[in-house]
Protein backbone atom coordinates (compact mmCIF):
# COMPACT_ATOMS: atom_id res chain seq x y z
CA UNK A 1 0.00 0.00 0.00
CA UNK A 2 2.91 3.14 -1.17
CA UNK A 3 -0.10 5.25 -0.57
CA UNK A 4 -1.46 4.91 2.89
CA UNK A 5 -2.78 7.30 4.86
CA UNK A 6 -2.05 9.91 2.23
CA UNK A 7 -4.08 12.62 0.55
CA UNK A 8 -3.73 13.25 -3.50
CA UNK A 9 -5.48 16.01 -5.34
CA UNK A 10 -6.03 14.96 -9.41
CA UNK A 11 -7.66 17.06 -12.45
CA UNK A 12 -9.43 15.79 -15.46
CA UNK A 13 -10.49 12.53 -13.94
CA UNK A 14 -13.90 11.88 -15.97
CA UNK A 15 -12.12 9.96 -18.48
CA UNK A 16 -8.94 8.36 -19.82
CA UNK A 17 -5.56 9.11 -17.78
CA UNK A 18 -6.70 10.72 -14.73
CA UNK A 19 -9.83 8.56 -14.59
CA UNK A 20 -6.91 5.82 -14.47
CA UNK A 21 -4.66 7.24 -12.05
CA UNK A 22 -7.31 7.66 -9.73
CA UNK A 23 -7.90 4.21 -9.82
CA UNK A 24 -4.28 2.87 -9.23
CA UNK A 25 -3.85 5.36 -6.21
CA UNK A 26 -7.25 4.54 -4.92
CA UNK A 27 -6.30 0.84 -5.02
CA UNK A 28 -2.80 1.94 -2.80
CA UNK A 29 -4.26 3.19 0.02
CA UNK A 30 -4.67 6.89 -1.28
CA UNK A 31 -8.06 8.66 -0.52
CA UNK A 32 -7.98 11.02 -3.41
CA UNK A 33 -9.86 14.48 -4.46
CA UNK A 34 -10.75 13.86 -8.29
CA UNK A 35 -11.71 16.80 -9.93
CA UNK A 36 -13.87 17.17 -12.68
CA UNK A 37 -15.33 20.60 -14.02
CA UNK A 38 -18.63 18.93 -13.79
CA UNK A 39 -17.59 17.08 -10.38
CA UNK A 40 -20.52 14.70 -10.87
CA UNK A 41 -18.20 12.03 -12.69
CA UNK A 42 -18.71 9.35 -10.07
CA UNK A 43 -20.57 8.42 -6.56
CA UNK A 44 -18.34 9.65 -3.31
CA UNK A 45 -16.60 6.36 -1.79
CA UNK A 46 -14.34 5.74 1.43
CA UNK A 47 -11.53 6.40 -0.80
CA UNK A 48 -12.53 9.09 -3.74
CA UNK A 49 -14.63 12.60 -3.10
CA UNK A 50 -15.74 13.97 -6.60
CA UNK A 51 -15.47 18.05 -6.83
CA UNK A 52 -16.03 20.37 -9.66
CA UNK A 53 -13.12 22.31 -10.51
CA UNK A 54 -12.52 24.50 -13.81
CA UNK A 55 -8.97 24.88 -13.41
CA UNK A 56 -9.09 27.89 -15.26
CA UNK A 57 -10.61 29.92 -12.70
CA UNK A 58 -8.36 31.17 -9.66
CA UNK A 59 -11.27 31.24 -7.54
CA UNK A 60 -12.39 27.87 -7.50
CA UNK A 61 -8.85 26.51 -6.98
CA UNK A 62 -8.78 28.60 -3.84
CA UNK A 63 -12.03 27.06 -2.93
CA UNK A 64 -10.85 23.49 -3.68
CA UNK A 65 -7.63 24.30 -2.07
CA UNK A 66 -9.85 25.61 1.67
CA UNK A 67 -12.23 22.74 1.11
CA UNK A 68 -9.25 19.52 1.16
CA UNK A 69 -7.59 21.82 4.23
CA UNK A 70 -11.13 21.62 5.98
CA UNK A 71 -11.84 18.29 5.58
CA UNK A 72 -8.70 16.37 5.24
CA UNK A 73 -6.37 19.03 7.29
CA UNK A 74 -3.34 18.04 4.73
CA UNK A 75 -2.05 17.65 1.58
CA UNK A 76 0.32 14.95 0.11
CA UNK A 77 0.43 15.00 -3.74
CA UNK A 78 -0.71 17.43 -6.62
CA UNK A 79 -1.35 15.63 -10.07
CA UNK A 80 -2.25 18.69 -12.90
CA UNK A 81 -3.53 16.09 -15.42
CA UNK A 82 -6.12 18.47 -16.77
CA UNK A 83 -5.85 19.55 -20.52
CA UNK A 84 -7.35 20.02 -24.14
CA UNK A 85 -5.62 18.97 -27.58
CA UNK A 86 -6.94 21.78 -30.29
CA UNK A 87 -4.89 21.78 -33.73
CA UNK A 88 -4.15 24.53 -35.57
CA UNK A 89 -1.05 26.49 -37.09
CA UNK A 90 0.54 29.70 -36.79
CA UNK A 91 -2.01 31.10 -39.39
CA UNK A 92 -4.72 30.20 -38.21
CA UNK A 93 -4.82 29.80 -34.64
CA UNK A 94 -7.29 32.64 -33.30
CA UNK A 95 -5.72 34.53 -30.51
CA UNK A 96 -8.86 33.23 -28.82
CA UNK A 97 -8.10 29.82 -29.33
CA UNK A 98 -4.15 30.66 -28.36
CA UNK A 99 -5.74 31.83 -25.03
CA UNK A 100 -8.17 29.24 -24.10
CA UNK A 101 -5.27 25.86 -24.39
CA UNK A 102 -2.28 28.03 -23.06
CA UNK A 103 -5.17 28.76 -19.79
CA UNK A 104 -6.17 25.39 -20.16
CA UNK A 105 -3.08 23.46 -20.19
CA UNK A 106 -0.58 25.91 -18.34
CA UNK A 107 -2.11 28.42 -16.25
CA UNK A 108 -4.31 25.82 -14.21
CA UNK A 109 -0.82 24.26 -13.80
CA UNK A 110 0.17 27.38 -12.15
CA UNK A 111 -2.65 28.08 -10.19
CA UNK A 112 -3.03 24.67 -8.58
CA UNK A 113 0.86 24.67 -7.59
CA UNK A 114 0.13 28.47 -6.36
CA UNK A 115 -2.62 27.62 -3.84
CA UNK A 116 -1.40 24.10 -3.35
CA UNK A 117 1.55 24.57 -2.18
CA UNK A 118 1.70 26.40 1.46
CA UNK A 119 -0.33 23.13 1.96
CA UNK A 120 2.07 20.84 0.66
CA UNK A 121 4.34 22.32 3.27
CA UNK A 122 2.83 21.53 5.65
CA UNK A 123 3.72 18.15 6.00
CA UNK A 124 7.05 16.11 4.49
CA UNK A 125 7.63 14.09 1.54
CA UNK A 126 4.89 15.03 -0.65
CA UNK A 127 4.82 15.75 -4.54
CA UNK A 128 4.04 17.44 -7.69
CA UNK A 129 3.44 15.47 -10.59
CA UNK A 130 2.28 17.01 -13.78
CA UNK A 131 0.89 15.74 -17.09
CA UNK A 132 3.02 17.28 -19.64
CA UNK A 133 3.28 15.84 -23.74
CA UNK A 134 5.78 14.13 -25.90
CA UNK A 135 4.67 17.45 -27.95
CA UNK A 136 6.51 18.80 -25.01
CA UNK A 137 10.25 17.13 -26.36
CA UNK A 138 9.39 16.85 -30.11
CA UNK A 139 7.53 19.35 -32.57
CA UNK A 140 4.86 18.87 -34.35
CA UNK A 141 3.10 19.87 -37.36
CA UNK A 142 -0.67 21.68 -36.74
CA UNK A 143 -0.42 21.95 -33.33
CA UNK A 144 1.35 25.03 -32.27
CA UNK A 145 -0.86 26.43 -29.34
CA UNK A 146 -0.77 23.01 -27.72
CA UNK A 147 2.50 21.82 -27.78
CA UNK A 148 3.72 25.19 -26.63
CA UNK A 149 1.33 25.17 -23.65
CA UNK A 150 3.08 21.57 -23.23
CA UNK A 151 6.74 22.36 -23.80
CA UNK A 152 6.04 24.87 -20.98
CA UNK A 153 5.00 22.76 -18.27
CA UNK A 154 9.01 21.09 -18.87
CA UNK A 155 10.37 24.13 -17.58
CA UNK A 156 7.69 24.91 -15.27
CA UNK A 157 8.38 21.44 -13.51
CA UNK A 158 12.16 21.42 -13.76
CA UNK A 159 12.26 25.55 -11.71
CA UNK A 160 9.29 24.36 -9.37
CA UNK A 161 11.40 21.73 -8.20
CA UNK A 162 13.94 23.96 -7.57
CA UNK A 163 12.17 26.27 -5.83
CA UNK A 164 10.43 22.99 -3.59
CA UNK A 165 13.48 21.48 -2.70
CA UNK A 166 14.28 23.06 0.35
CA UNK A 167 10.55 22.60 1.77
CA UNK A 168 11.15 18.28 0.60
CA UNK A 169 8.87 18.99 -2.09
CA UNK A 170 9.55 16.52 -5.12
CA UNK A 171 8.16 17.90 -8.51
CA UNK A 172 8.26 15.98 -11.87
CA UNK A 173 6.15 15.38 -15.36
CA UNK A 174 5.24 12.53 -17.12
CA UNK A 175 5.22 13.20 -21.31
CA UNK A 176 3.07 10.57 -22.52
CA UNK A 177 2.65 9.48 -26.73
CA UNK A 178 -0.21 9.19 -28.16
CA UNK A 179 -2.52 7.15 -25.71
CA UNK A 180 -6.12 5.24 -26.44
CA UNK A 181 -8.68 8.07 -24.84
CA UNK A 182 -10.73 10.54 -26.00
CA UNK A 183 -8.00 13.63 -26.86
CA UNK A 184 -6.34 11.13 -29.18
CA UNK A 185 -9.83 10.33 -30.56
CA UNK A 186 -10.04 13.36 -32.05
CA UNK A 187 -7.28 13.24 -34.33
CA UNK A 188 -8.91 10.17 -35.45
CA UNK A 189 -11.50 12.47 -36.77
CA UNK A 190 -8.80 14.48 -38.37
CA UNK A 191 -7.33 11.26 -40.54
CA UNK A 192 -9.39 8.32 -42.31
CA UNK A 193 -9.27 5.07 -40.05
CA UNK A 194 -6.07 3.75 -41.76
CA UNK A 195 -3.81 6.47 -42.01
CA UNK A 196 -4.37 7.00 -38.35
CA UNK A 197 -2.85 4.10 -37.29
CA UNK A 198 -0.68 4.16 -40.16
CA UNK A 199 0.70 7.08 -38.40
CA UNK A 200 0.76 6.07 -34.91
CA UNK A 201 2.69 2.97 -35.90
CA UNK A 202 5.27 4.66 -37.52
CA UNK A 203 5.73 7.09 -34.82
CA UNK A 204 6.06 4.84 -31.73
CA UNK A 205 9.33 2.27 -32.40
CA UNK A 206 6.63 -0.03 -30.01
CA UNK A 207 4.04 0.04 -32.79
CA UNK A 208 1.26 1.04 -31.19
CA UNK A 209 -0.49 3.65 -28.70
CA UNK A 210 -0.64 3.31 -24.97
CA UNK A 211 -3.13 2.29 -22.76
CA UNK A 212 -3.92 5.17 -19.97
CA UNK A 213 -3.20 2.47 -17.60
CA UNK A 214 0.65 2.42 -18.68
CA UNK A 215 0.80 6.24 -17.72
CA UNK A 216 -1.35 6.23 -14.74
CA UNK A 217 1.63 3.75 -13.49
CA UNK A 218 4.40 5.87 -14.15
CA UNK A 219 2.50 8.86 -12.52
CA UNK A 220 2.01 6.55 -9.58
CA UNK A 221 5.39 5.89 -9.41
CA UNK A 222 6.31 9.46 -9.33
CA UNK A 223 3.78 10.26 -6.93
CA UNK A 224 5.32 7.14 -4.47
CA UNK A 225 8.33 7.02 -1.81
CA UNK A 226 10.04 4.79 -4.72
CA UNK A 227 10.37 8.31 -6.91
CA UNK A 228 12.08 9.62 -3.42
CA UNK A 229 15.78 10.77 -5.15
CA UNK A 230 13.98 12.04 -8.59
CA UNK A 231 12.64 15.80 -9.09
CA UNK A 232 12.58 18.87 -11.81
CA UNK A 233 12.33 15.58 -14.21
CA UNK A 234 10.06 15.02 -17.75
CA UNK A 235 10.07 11.21 -17.98
CA UNK A 236 8.34 10.10 -21.78
CA UNK A 237 5.97 7.22 -21.62
CA UNK A 238 5.54 6.88 -25.35
CA UNK A 239 6.61 3.55 -26.67
CA UNK A 240 10.56 4.98 -27.86
CA UNK A 241 8.71 8.37 -30.06
CA UNK A 242 11.08 10.42 -28.58
CA UNK A 243 14.28 8.91 -29.39
CA UNK A 244 12.76 7.70 -32.86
Amino acid sequence: MRFKNKIALVTGTNAGIGKKIIEVLSKEGCKIIATTRKGKEGKNTKSIHYLALDVTKENEWKETIKFVKQKFGKLNILINNAGIRLSGTVENTSLELWNKIIDTNLTSMFLGCKYAVPLLKKSKNNNIVNLASITSIRGVPNMIAYSSSKGAIVSFTSSLALDLAKNGIRVNAVAPGAVDTKMVWSLKKELKYKKFHKRMKETHPIGRIAKPEEVANVVAFLASDEASFMTGLTIPVDGGRSIR
